[in-house]
């Protein structure tokens, strides 16, 4: 085992030596123009061998490679290299997975980070330029900037786990009706905004004053509807939707840039019938019942933008799946 640790050791301090003697035939190929001469006439591919680039990529390829293996030394690890960087390969699979969903930040910050490292090492050991080296090194520091921010800004998979857990509840009340589509009723004098459910689907939908009166509990068998708070009850509190915003603003601003559950949203609005398309959008929700009379989350948090903008009742119409779009059609009552 003795024998083994000094070959290898051996080994890397062979590479150092190499990558040095590189380091110095670059020098002197630049610096002596009889060296040149020589090469050009009797080994031409020495020219290409120790051009800046090329000698960049040798020496970085192997001073990675020495110091993987004194890792492995100082550690004591018995794995070869290649099993360690296999194993490492594989416990990088779920991080290089998060860090591809960043998209295009994560692939910005690598491209600055990885430009960065060579233009610092190209500009300081071989052509001896400062500026063009404190730019690389500006462009490794915006990319570690880069790859530090989170993930989501909004949203993202905590924010839409809460709004989940918002329609449990519901779910729990209507589980044993047999619901009908739900009615987005809009604030009253800043109050929140409430969903009129009809616990028989072959009910007619009642007048707006008589969806007000409705309970907002079960009190009693023959009860024909039930108002309760939707997961978007609250959205009429935003400041933000004090400053004039149109609906398409509107619903970005809640569907994207907070609750991350969409990527893109358009809306076409025609009389009292409003088209809402969601790009990217998460139907996952455990509440069947919430989804049936109140619609997934992104058309219930549509509707309840639609009812506060408007200031009018709001049907869920109908939704349609259609590639990785979501398609909602709503209309307002009078």
């Amino acid at each position: 085992m003795a024998n083994h640790r000094l070959g290898e050791a051996l080994i890397d301090v062979q590479t150092i030596i190499i990558v040095g003697l590189l380091y110095w035939l670059l020098r002197e190929e630049q610096d002596n123009a009889f060296l040149r001469t020589w090469l050009s006439s009797n080994f031409p591919l020495g020219l290409y061998l120790l051009s800046p680039l090329t000698v960049v990529v040798i020496s970085g390829t192997l001073l990675l490679i020495t110091v993987a293996r004194i890792t492995l030394f100082v550690t004591g690890s018995n794995a070869t290299l290649v099993e360690a960087v296999r194993q490492r390969l594989k416990n990088l699979r779920g991080p290089l997975r998060d860090l591809a969903s960043t998209k295009r930040s994560g692939s910005s910050a690598i491209v600055l980070t990885s430009f960065g490292t060579v233009l610092t090492l190209y500009s300081y050991f071989i052509v001896d330029i400062i500026p063009l080296a404190a730019l690389g090194i500006s462009c490794i520091i915006l990319g570690f900037t880069a790859l530090s921010l989170p993930r989501h800004i909004g949203g993202g998979p905590g924010m839409r786990a809460m709004l989940q857990g918002a329609t449990l509840s519901v779910e729990a009340v209507l589980e044993h009706y047999d619901i009908g589509r739900a009615t987005y009723l809009p604030p009253v004098d800043g109050g929140a905004i409430l969903a009129y459910v009809p616990l028989n689907s072959q009910l007619s939908t009642p007048s707006l004053s008589k969806m007000r009166r409705a309970p907002k509990s079960l009190v009693g068998n023959n009860q024909e509807g039930l108002l309760v708070y939707p997961v978007g009850s609250e959205l009429n509190r935003i400041p933000e939707f004090q400053d004039g915003l149109s609906l398409e603003e509107r619903l970005r601003y809640v569907l994207v840039e907070s609750a991350d559950i969409c990527s893109r949203v358009m809306v076409e609005e025609t009389g009292s019938l409003i088209v809402v398309g969601m790009k990217g959008a998460d139907l996952d929700i455990q509440g069947q019942k919430y989804q049936n009379s109140l619609g997934s989350l992104p058309s219930s948090l549509a509707a309840c933008v639609i009812a506060t903008l408007h200031n009018k009742p709001v049907a869920l119409l109908e939704e349609k799946k259609a590639g990785d779009r979501l398609i909602a059609r709503f209309r307002l009552l009078e």
